[in-house]
This record gives C-alpha cells, structure tokens and sequence, in this order.
C-alpha cells in the first residue's frame, strides 16, 4: 500500500487509554477502544465498533453498531445493534434488528422497526 492508497481510506480507530468527552461525526467505520462520554454520530451508514476495553457513556447514532465492550446511554441504529458475550448494554435501543449474544449483558428498554 502506498501515501497514496491509504490517503484515500476512510475509517477511523481511536485506541486504550483514551479518554474523550464531547460531541463527535465520523463519516466511515470506526474502532473505539477507549473510554468515550457523550454524542456520536456515524455518516453515510458507517458502523461502529466498541472493543472489548471500551467505556461508553451517551448517545449512538449509527447504521450498524457492534458492542464488546460497556455501554451505557441511547441508541439509534438505522440497521443492526449486535451485543457480542463479553458486551454489556444498558438504556435506550431503537434499532431495524437487535441480537444478542449469549452471556452478554442486557438492561435496556428498546425497539425494532423497519426503515423504508
């Protein structure tokens, strides 16, 4: 791969022992892996993944959405919310599909719809 190939990738990857607070837009998939307080917004269906270390605190406005790691706050996935065994969830899920991994840990109040 060269400058030029990876100047026209589009992702992001935030990595441990970052801690972040405030509002964020990131237009293609993203890996957290930190700790992270407050509002994400995903553009142009980009998915984003919280690691296995990541602490997340606030709202999640997404197409798809995979969680390993903590999440407490609202959701808003446009396409798939998936809670892997070692995630935990807590709060607000509005989702098109929601699954839930055998051992992960669930305390929400949510809802599945269709979005046409």
């Amino acid at each position: 791969m060269n400058n030029q190939d990876f100047k026209s990738l589009n992702f992001s990857m935030l990595g441990a022992h970052s801690d972040l607070d405030g509002n964020f837009k990131f237009s293609g998939d993203t890996i957290i892996n930190c700790n992270v307080k407050g509002t994400i917004h995903m553009l142009n269906n980009a998915s984003l993944t919280l690691e296995r270390e990541s602490r997340f605190e606030g709202e999640l406005y997404a197409h798809d959405i995979e969680i390993f790691g903590e999440f407490s706050g609202s959701i808003n996935a446009s396409g798939k919310v998936v809670v892997k065994s070692s995630g935990s969830i807590s709060g607000q899920v509005t989702s098109n599909q929601l699954v839930i991994s055998p051992g992960a840990v669930v305390n929400i109040e949510g809802q599945t719809k269709s979005y046409k």
